[in-house]
């Protein structure tokens, strides 16, 4: 499924804010699972990170529901990583402006990336929480104000079911899927995008996360959602003390397994990707990247050598030499599977 000649109440949006990405088949990874595994590479997307499928389409549908002659869209956005980047590159593609406000830990090369795509940037608060706070305190300022949420919202997990379309495309239906999972977007997006091919209730789906930002693993355990009392993990972009409420619903479903790494365990499959595939993630992608390297996967479905996996490389900017010299250095070291639920 995909959206094609799009008009606005400002004219024709010359492209999408998103991009139909690779699929790419992984030798080192396949050999090593013994099956045949595909990289669906969301890193290469506008803003670096699948957040382009959801938030741009968020995007989109709001200036397509603008009336006729009404002034430009200006998009409000609390983030201080790809969800504020996703927002900025989308606005900037449709024409639009974008604010982001992101927390005080944000990094500087962050900040600057979200300046030299466009953004306006405010500095608030020690967390999102405060941030968000103050992002919609501005909005309320703005007539013209459009507030762009992180993950939770149906016209981002329309966007992120997009890319089933294209898996199917190219290789007709997976036999298992693993994904990285912060506030929940991306798993609803999948799970919507395999429901359109009645195989929601089918296909393995494995939901990856870290120790210290597992609010989906801890809502399983519970059978209710839960709010962690803080993100502990460094894997700041999984860093959602709850998830949204659709994705526990997905999550409960029996085909849906939830795996549980450590930070080293996840910082050290983004080293090993690095020497398998050339390939630089950052750690809340490399969660997804230990289902298999630490041999979750296999633990948690049967596989056999005709076996189709597919893996979401979600991407991500909080990357770069150092933070991957630092990870081998530090949190390189032999994986251990957690236990899976």
């Amino acid at each position: 499924m995909t959206i094609q000649d799009t008009t606005s109440a400002h004219g024709p949006v010359p492209k999408l804010p998103w991009r139909k990405t690779p699929l790419i088949e992984s030798r080192a990874l396949s050999v090593l699972l013994g099956c045949q595994v595909y990289m669906k590479m969301e890193m290469f997307q506008p803003s670096g990170s699948f957040k382009s499928r959801g938030i741009g389409n968020h995007c989109l549908r709001a200036v397509e529901a603008c009336p006729a002659g009404s002034p430009p869209v200006h998009f409000y956005a609390s983030s201080g990583g790809n969800a504020g980047l996703a927002a900025v590159m989308a606005a900037r593609s449709l024409g639009q402006k974008c604010t982001v406000v992101v927390p005080e830990a944000t990094k500087e090369f962050m900040r600057e990336k979200l300046r030299l795509a466009g953004g306006e940037v405010f500095t608030y608060g020690k967390s999102w929480v405060e941030c968000d706070q103050e992002c919609r305190r501005l909005l309320a300022l703005d007539p013209d104000g459009v507030y762009c949420p992180p993950f939770d919202d149906p016209a981002i997990w329309e966007g992120h079911s997009y890319l089933m379309d294209e898996i199917y495309d190219e290789i007709g239906r997976p036999d298992a899927v693993v994904t990285a999972v912060g506030g929940g977007g991306l798993l609803i997006g999948i799970m919507e995008g395999l429901d359109r091919y009645q195989d929601g209730y089918d296909v393995p789906v494995l939901a990856m996360e870290t120790l210290g930002a597992d609010s989906l693993h801890q809502s399983l355990k519970e059978d209710q959602l839960v709010a962690l009392p803080a993100i502990t993990s460094i894997a700041t972009s999984l860093g959602a003390r709850q998830v949204a409420k659709k994705a526990f619903e997905v999550a409960r479903r029996p085909n849906v397994r939830s795996g549980v790494v450590t930070d080293a365990q996840a910082a050290s499959a983004c080293v090993r990707l690095l020497d398998d595939e050339r390939i630089a993630i950052e750690i809340s992608c490399g969660a997804a990247m230990a289902a298999i390297y630490s041999g979750a996967l296999k633990k948690s479905f049967r596989l056999t050598s005709e076996s189709k996996v597919v893996v979401i490389v979600c991407g991500g900017n909080s990357i770069n030499l150092a933070t991957l010299e630092e990870y081998r250095e530090v949190y390189h070291k032999p994986l251990v599977a957690e236990e899976t639920v």
